[in-house]
């Protein structure tokens, strides 16, 4: 609990002069720009509020951090404040800064916003935080657990059911968490008084943070009274295996939320966390998947492609038959409806794509050399040369070769490729004007 302090605290420790807030811009403290809304400030205060609390933040500086933080949004709240701080550089020209009677005019948004944060925990100082009761007991949540599971393509897709083990921290049986063995009974902190929370005094206003000596549990427990299964922590991990259902659906990188299977609060009677699993998918050998769509390569024999067909493909649900047109082309596509997978949090599917690859034979036997050959020549209008044929043409191409010293000597070379082919083209067409011009 936050209050405003006595009017000689005031005095003596929490007047500001121009100097001191000169030192110290108001909104820069806050991180807003000067024309900054009311909601843009209040946004900046919440987080900041949260981030440097004392109860929340143990470094060194968080205390002095929140004075400021709560200083500059108390003026910066206020309308009338905040027009004579742009214009003077405080909220009290005549320089009697913030003292006496008036403290903090804006304290009731800050016990409504840290009362938002902390659930409550500002409204009074009674209660045990280990007992949870009280006006002034925070409400402790305990931390969150993540675990993961490995299961098959098929399984992500059509869903299943799983395990993992556990080790969350969960309260001690035997004592009931409060730590002591049976009979045994705490003592009440004397220190705080039962209250789990110390007062001091920092600037002008009283600070209420957990009592030292209990740990903010408001009592203690004598060594000899401990519980033996947790030494008075009150405490424990336990083993646990938990039963997980996975959607149908679920993805590679997925995580499956447990609410409340996770660590219990080390104080007080909140509630546990959540646990979390992370879903880890095996790749399949057939299909590869993009979100809700699955893909799949189909191989075809070139005479399908070009004939027409059925084949049979397999899917999740099993194998189907998928008609092929007749003069399909390598790297066409066909798409199969609802054979995918089955969106989260949906009834509706993905679809099933097929990459059709149209496979060449490597090698032919001399029937079926002799049907292509015969499709060749109908598509082509001539047939094609015999081998016996094709071997004597190449022969005589190459006696007809003149030998390569003689065309050195004259300077001409038929090559298959170079200028020689072209000078003699040239020559005949040149030959063919000339007759031409006569």
């Amino acid at each position: 609990m936050y209050r405003a302090g006595s009017d000689r605290s005031a005095r003596r420790g929490f007047h500001t002069t121009n100097v001191d807030r000169a030192s110290q811009d108001f909104y820069d403290v806050l991180g807003v720009k000067k024309d900054a809304s009311q909601s843009e400030i209040k946004k900046a205060y919440y987080q900041l509020a949260k981030k440097y609390h004392p109860d929340a933040n143990k470094a060194a500086d968080a205390k002095d951090k929140f004075v400021k933080i709560q200083e500059a949004y108390d003026t910066l709240s206020d309308e009338n404040k905040r027009r004579s701080y742009d214009q003077f550089g405080t909220a009290d020209p005549t320089g009697g800064g913030m003292g006496g009677g008036e403290g903090f005019s804006g304290f009731g948004n800050m016990e409504d916003i840290l009362s938002q944060m902390f659930g409550g925990g500002f409204s009074g100082m009674g209660g045990s935080a280990r007992g949870g009761g009280g006006g002034g007991g925070f409400v402790s949540v305990g931390e969150d657990v993540e675990a993961s599971v490995t299961i098959s393509f098929m399984e992500a897709v059509k869903g299943t059911k799983t395990s993992v083990t556990i080790t969350p921290v969960v309260k001690c049986q035997p004592c009931s968490g409060q730590g002591t063995k049976k009979g045994a009974r705490r003592d009440k902190c004397k220190t705080c008084r039962g209250t789990g929370r110390a007062m001091f005094q920092m600037g002008g206003f009283h600070v209420q943070q957990p009592c030292p000596e209990c740990g903010g549990e408001g009592s203690t427990i004598n060594p000899k009274d401990r519980c033996s299964s947790c030494g008075g922590n009150g405490r424990v991990r336990e083993r646990k295996t938990i039963p997980v259902d996975i959607p149908a659906g679920c993805d590679n990188g997925m995580r499956v939320k447990l609410q409340g299977l996770g660590d219990a609060p080390i104080e007080g009677a909140g509630p546990s966390g959540d646990l979390y699993i992370r879903v880890r998918v095996t790749p399949s050998k057939l299909f590869r998947r993009k979100g809700a769509d699955l893909y799949y390569d189909l191989n075809l024999p070139f005479t399908t492609a070009i004939l027409g067909g059925t084949v049979r493909v397999p899917t999740v649900d099993g194998d189907v038959e998928v008609k092929i047109r007749s003069g399909t082309q390598p790297g066409d596509e066909l798409r199969l409806r609802s054979k995918g997978a089955q969106r989260i949090n949906s009834s509706s599917r993905g679809d099933q794509y097929l990459s059709l690859n149209v496979k060449l034979p490597k090698s032919l036997t001399p029937t079926q050399r002799s049907l292509i050959e015969q499709f060749e020549t109908d598509v082509q209008g001539k047939p094609r040369p015999s081998a016996s044929e094709q071997q004597s043409s190449a022969s005589a191409k190459e006696n007809d070769a003149p030998d390569s010293s003689e065309s050195s000597k004259d300077g001409s070379s038929d090559k298959p490729s170079g200028g020689g082919f072209f000078s003699r083209i040239k020559k005949d067409f040149e030959h063919f004007k000339g007759g031409n011009d006569k």
